[in-house]
């Protein structure tokens, strides 16, 4: 029997005990019109339709659709309204928005730290990235592209979900403190062609096509091809400072340039996909033991994914979703080194593989949601090769094959109607690897109509992904050892309460607590520019978060996120490297009428501040925390919709850790940056 939706009600704000300074300026510009919305909602807050915030359908937590209360999780979600009021440029800025997430950047790739806990080295191999429910790890470096290498322009994204916690007993490997799924609007959310121009500062410029159509069969098409590029500013690196580079100044190696592509047709069920993207960076740092400044350093990113997915009622009670997919990714590093003489070495990997999932859900026993499902992929080609082009020379060349394969199988059991039971397990096997059986078990308890009280446990492992396992290259900046890998895994318990007293409000206050074994990291060897890879012992992580979102009739929008945490290894003294003790999110946008007519009619602003507190980097030196405020101004100007942003409003100067393949352990980011976008639809 399906269980009949529970209507409650949604969010208000907790305390936040730090930045109150931040807070000062921020209640400054809420008292000229928050007294006025807020006696406004209390005569119209019944009119407000639930949809908008409690009963929102989320996919990710279970596999299938499900509101977020009901979802055995603290599903965090960013709609296609938020990236365009918000004003976000990557996938990496609309996650960095989220409770408990932080972003770190390295001139090269952006790195997702969840919850305190970021390891120096990682390609974001510790959560699992889905597309429309699709993985897009690749199958070499198991890396999550969430910068501009993620090959998805935003304007296509209809919501981004993110689901804390381990998932390994429903998506396998890789869901180990997290999955995000990306889910894509449609061609009749698009309704036609529609062009779009951005250009920003350091020279950034970007234009997209786009269509959006149903077509004579009642087949729903959305097309799409981006491309974007950025010139960048100069960089200053004082440990490159030398008689040969005067200042330590890396001259026009910021640059980035990506082309995205992306087609998507749903026709009865069937819904074919194809998203390929393609960039190549500069590399400022000189990253690897490379000679500072040499304009041939670069990074390439291509990757190429095709799915198809069809989904049937096979019953009244049963429903079949299976999948076939196909990807492609290949990394491409061009690295200039003096042996002597000064030498151009080229790092290659290249991924392919294919894969097909199967899942079943039956509500044919009486207060039983059951689904079960089988996953299998097959790695095709994993190659690794280094080699000099001039003269030549080859260091590494490594080929390998496999399979990955799990079975699952989940419960969700009313107990009464005020308590349900998840129940999960599944079994996985990777080619090099031992099997591994992964449960999750979460309660959800209907406390009164408009509180959920959740309490959730489950396990993740990750078994050594292609780069970790064969990856040995005696060279400056290279891996030297990483003999006997073995799995790392995860066990997490989380009690989440969600207090929902109107339609427009909602709160969420989670604790969790997790333990890791057997953590891979990336270390320094014997010699300062060799590294080295290897299983460190127990770390533990525990910590608080608070999320509270106020929406008012007038259109005014306030959410906060504040959240603690503790991670550390027991057998080191001091904190984890980029591990803050303490993050904060807050955001307040409005409505501006404007005079109307022709020309002008309302416009939207927004205000955005991120706090994360102090750092540690990999050489020991404390970063201090900082808070960057973003603001953006949306409007339509003759039919023409325009977003004007300001990032790092107040020029905060900050660095993020850096990792041990860049010679400085802090990399200077961005002062104030703006952007302009226009979009039209024809």
């Amino acid at each position: 029997m399906a269980r009949g939706s529970r209507r409650m009600l949604q969010r208000p704000p907790p305390h936040m005990p730090t930045l109150r300074r931040l807070f000062a300026k921020v209640l400054a510009l809420l008292c000229a019109g928050g007294l006025q919305a807020q006696a406004q909602a209390q005569a119209a807050v019944a009119d407000l339709p639930l949809e908008q915030l409690m009963q929102m359908q989320v996919t990710t937590a279970s596999r299938y659709a499900q509101t977020a209360l009901e979802a055995p999780a603290a599903v965090s979600v960013v709609t296609a309204d938020d990236i365009r009021l918000l004003g976000y440029r990557t996938l990496a800025e609309v996650l960095g928005s989220m409770r408990g997430l932080y972003i770190s950047y390295d001139r090269a790739y952006h790195y997702l730290g969840m919850r305190g806990f970021a390891t120096p080295g990682d390609y974001n191999t510790r959560v699992l990235l889905l597309v429309n429910g699709v993985r897009f790890n690749d199958n070499l470096y198991d890396q999550a592209g969430i910068g501009t290498d993620f090959p998805l322009d935003l304007d296509l994204v209809d919501r981004v979900e993110f689901v804390p916690g381990p998932g390994s007993a429903v998506y396998g490997a890789n869901a180990f403190f997290g999955v995000v799924n990306v889910i894509t609007r449609t061609g009749r959310q698009l309704a036609g062609p529609q062009v779009s121009t951005e250009v920003g500062s350091h020279g950034s410029a970007k234009l997209r096509l786009s269509v959006g159509t149903v077509d004579a069969l009642g087949a729903d098409w959305l097309v799409s091809a981006t491309r974007a590029t950025k010139r960048g500013a100069d960089q200053r690196y004082p440990a490159f400072d030398t008689p040969a580079n005067p200042g330590g100044v890396a001259q026009r190696l910021d640059y980035d340039r990506s082309t995205q592509l992306f087609v998507r047709r749903a026709h009865e069920g069937l819904v074919l996909t194809l998203a390929h993207g393609e960039r190549t960076k500069g590399v400022p740092t000189a990253a690897f033991s490379q000679v500072f400044n040499d304009p041939r350093s670069r990074f390439i990113d291509q990757s190429t994914l095709l799915a198809a997915e069809y989904t049937t009622q096979l019953q009244p009670s049963l429903a079949l979703t299976g999948r076939l997919y196909a990807g492609r990714y290949q990394y491409v590093g061009d690295y200039v080194y003096d042996y002597p003489p000064v030498t151009l070495n080229r790092d290659v990997g290249t991924g392919q593989w294919w894969g097909t999932e199967w899942q079943w859900v039956s509500t044919a026993l009486a207060r039983h949601k059951l689904s079960w499902g089988l996953d299998y992929r097959r790695d095709t080609r994993i190659d690794q090769t280094n080699i000099d082009i001039a003269p030549p020379a080859q260091y590494l060349d490594v080929r390998r094959k496999g399979d990955v394969l799990g079975l699952y199988f989940q419960d969700e059991y009313a107990l009464s109607p005020d308590l349900t039971l998840h129940a999960g397990l599944r079994w996985g096997k990777q080619s090099g690897s031992a099997s591994a059986v992964h449960p999750r078990l979460g309660l959800v308890y209907w406390w009164n109509p408009s509180t959920a009280v959740k309490l959730l446990h489950g396990t993740a492992y990750r078994p050594p992904n292609a780069y970790e396992r064969d990856y040995r290259v005696d060279l400056p900046g290279g891996v030297v050892d990483g003999a006997g890998l073995r799995s790392e895994r995860v066990r997490t318990t989380e009690l989440a309460l969600e207090h929902a007293p109107t339609g427009a409000s909602r709160l969420l206050l989670t604790a969790f607590r997790s333990s890791v074994t057997d953590l891979v990291v990336l270390d320094t060897a014997s010699h300062a520019d060799r590294l080295t890879v290897g299983n460190t012992r127990a770390v533990r992580v525990h910590g608080l978060e608070a999320e509270a979102e106020q929406r008012w009739q007038g259109g005014q929008r306030l959410r906060m996120a504040y959240g603690w945490q503790r991670a550390h290894d027991p057998s080191q003294a001091g904190p984890l490297t980029n591990a803050p003790r303490h993050l904060l999110k807050l955001q307040w946008s409005d409505t501006l009428h404007q005079a109307t007519g022709p020309v002008l009619g309302v416009g939207r602003y927004a205000i955005e501040a991120i706090g994360i507190g102090p750092r540690s980097t990999v050489r020991g030196t404390r970063l201090p925390g900082h808070v960057l405020t973003n603001m953006t101004y949306t409007t339509r100007i003759a039919g023409t919709d325009v977003s004007v942003g300001v990032y790092n409003l107040f020029d905060r100067r900050h660095s993020d850790p850096a990792s041990f393949e860049i010679r400085e352990d802090a990399v200077r980011q961005d002062g104030r940056t703006y952007r302009i976008k226009l979009t039209y639809a024809f």
